[in-house]
């Protein structure tokens, strides 16, 4: 196999789907059973991205949301390019990029000190080199039309009162469709996946603490509101600190978006302020960062306190958690909706491998040893800037004192905040006996490196399979040839490439892409030789070994757990 997880666990690589379809069928009875294999409990943008993976892949799933209707808030604001890149291989990314704005990054003022700190996100290695501003509403109506787009359905007003597992696993799920009591519907899903957030019911139904607590004293007040003669750049989002409070403002797609963190003796949550007392509350501060800017009426208010907490189970058979009813901590940069989604990225094609029989279920061991390092990776980074901006009672010395005594720290703070460094090393490991390439290997990041001058790596991605790039670097080799009659069988499960060196042009076999120039090559090859690089369908590298014949059929015999 490619990947050996912590304990033991044999993870299926080459997962993937045929077409599934599960009939239901509906009963006179008033406690109908439903024969969805799996139900997604929360229709924000973890649930609906698990259903999007899953259904992208033709397993059947339901949402079930507690709320009446969509929220129509705009809550979390950023998307980063992790996420978007996400979103390109399940091919909706266009969604989100025609709703939102793009910002080249991030802009810290400091009290008494002349030179600004930019982040700057416009340089980094990926195809959505910004921070893509959109309101939460509107990242929850581009996965709901998606969603829907491939055949999901969700049912609001649904609540879910119970879920117990027998002893072979089988789940009885009890959802309330009114949330009155008087309209109860027992289900028997083969999966349920918790997305029902902080206070997640269903991580309280499986008995699952969530270790924390809250930053003390720390209060939040935050609106989305029209700002007149705004003085600072409209492309950034810009932080102002002093040495007990923190002004965030920036560019919405829609007006503005003003965020106050200070300190209070008792901070409350008050989801919707006067709107009036709240703008009254905001001038003065805006007044002192930015002279001559105006406040309207905010469309928008909300104060709240903010908490660190962290599940350390994501899963208990068949019952499993993502987003935030696992992880919550800082919203310092925007990371938290980001690293939900990319939980269910990461989750959701596993799952649809192991629903649809074509991976054993021990696949989904690996999704907690993969994340929740993640998680702890994301409050990290969070924390740290957590505590250049929101540590108040710190000096601004103190402050600065992270940034500057750090070489390289701007550029490695906006690839750890769009979600670049993260990886799966310590879990995807190569097999015994095949030889180590330097650079790139298991369990990093596919980077998206130009093939032609129209076409990157990352466009190679974008379907629901394995990937497999074939570097042809080697004259007179029979790479393609070899890799064409070894895959034969496994042709349902990836979608291969061939990428030919330039020079080697005369020898490309047809079909094959050649490169305009070494850097692909340099990067996922060999400088002398073939090489072969299979990629997840999550973007991450399975495996990366010298397209040797031996060593193709060794491996592609121990990837094949069917």
């Amino acid at each position: 196999m490619f990947g050996s997880p912590p304990r033991g666990v044999r993870s299926c690589l080459f997962a993937m789907l045929p077409d599934f379809r599960h009939s239901t069928k509906g009963s006179p009875m008033s406690k109908p059973v439903s024969r969805d294999p799996i139900a997604i409990v929360g229709a924000g943008p973890t649930g609906l991205t698990v259903g999007i993976e899953l259904l992208s892949r033709g397993v059947e799933c339901k949402v079930f949301e507690k709320r009446p209707r969509s929220s129509d808030t705009s809550r979390a604001f950023t998307l980063h390019a992790r996420t978007l890149e996400g979103f390109a291989r399940a091919r909706c990314v266009e969604r989100f990029l025609e709703r939102g704005i793009r910002h080249r990054g991030m802009a810290f003022h400091f009290r008494g000190v002349p030179d600004v700190e930019h982040l700057d996100f416009t340089a980094l290695e990926t195809p959505y080199p910004m921070i893509l501003i959109i309101e939460q509403q509107d990242t929850e109506a581009a996965l709901r039309e998606e969603f829907q787009a491939l055949g999901g359905t969700i049912e609001w007003n649904t609540k879910l009162e119970s879920v117990t597992t027998n002893g072979d696993g089988r789940i009885t799920a009890v959802f309330d469709r009114t949330g009155s009591g008087r309209c109860r519907r027992e289900m028997h899903p083969d999966w349920l996946v918790g997305c029902d957030g902080l206070r997640s019911t269903v991580r309280s139904l499986m008995g699952i603490e969530f270790e924390g607590d809250e930053y003390v004293g720390l209060q939040f007040r935050m609106m989305d509101v029209q700002i007149d003669r705004y003085p600072v750049s409209d492309d950034e989002i810009h932080y102002f600190v002093d040495a007990d409070h923190m002004l965030l403002t920036t560019k919405l797609p829609t007006g503005y978006r003003a965020l106050i963190s200070d300190m209070r003796a008792t901070p409350v949550a008050n989801p919707a302020p006067d709107p009036i007392a709240a703008q009254h509350g905001f001038q003065p501060v805006v007044d002192d960062w930015l002279p001559g800017a105006h406040l309207g009426i905010p469309t928008w208010n909300t104060e709240y306190p903010i908490w660190r907490r962290q599940a350390r189970e994501y899963r208990r058979g068949r019952l499993i958690l993502a987003g935030d009813a696992v992880h919550i901590g800082s919203p310092a940069a925007g990371l938290g909706m980001n690293n939900c989604i990319q939980d269910a990225q990461n989750l959701g094609w596993k799952l649809a491998a192991v629903a649809s029989g074509r991976a054993p279920e021990t696949l989904l061991d690996t999704y907690q040893a993969e994340r929740l390092p993640i998680a702890e990776q994301v409050g990290e980074a969070s924390s740290m800037l957590h505590q250049i901006m929101m540590a108040h009672g710190n000096s601004i010395a103190e402050r600065l004192e992270v940034i500057r005594q750090q070489p390289g720290f701007h550029h490695r703070a906006a690839q750890r905040i769009a979600g670049l460094t993260h990886h799966y090393r310590d879990v995807i490991t190569s097999p015994p006996g095949l030889p180590r390439l330097d650079g790139l290997t298991a369990g990093d990041r596919a980077p998206d490196i130009l093939v032609t001058p129209a076409t990157g790596v990352h466009e190679l991605l974008s379907h629901p399979d394995y990937t497999l790039l074939v570097l042809h670097r080697r004259r007179n080799s029979t790479v393609a040839t070899d890799v064409a009659e070894a895959t034969s069988p496994y042709r349902h499960l990836l979608r291969t490439t061939v990428i030919t060196a330039p020079e080697l042009r005369p020898d490309a076999a047809a079909g094959a892409l050649v490169a305009h120039d070494a850097r692909v090559h340099d990067r996922y090859g060999h400088p002398a030789d073939d090489t072969l690089c299979l990629i997840r369908p999550d973007g991450h590298i399975a495996l990366r070994f010298p397209a040797r014949q031996d060593l193709l059929a060794t491996a592609l015999k121990e990837a094949m757990l069917t």
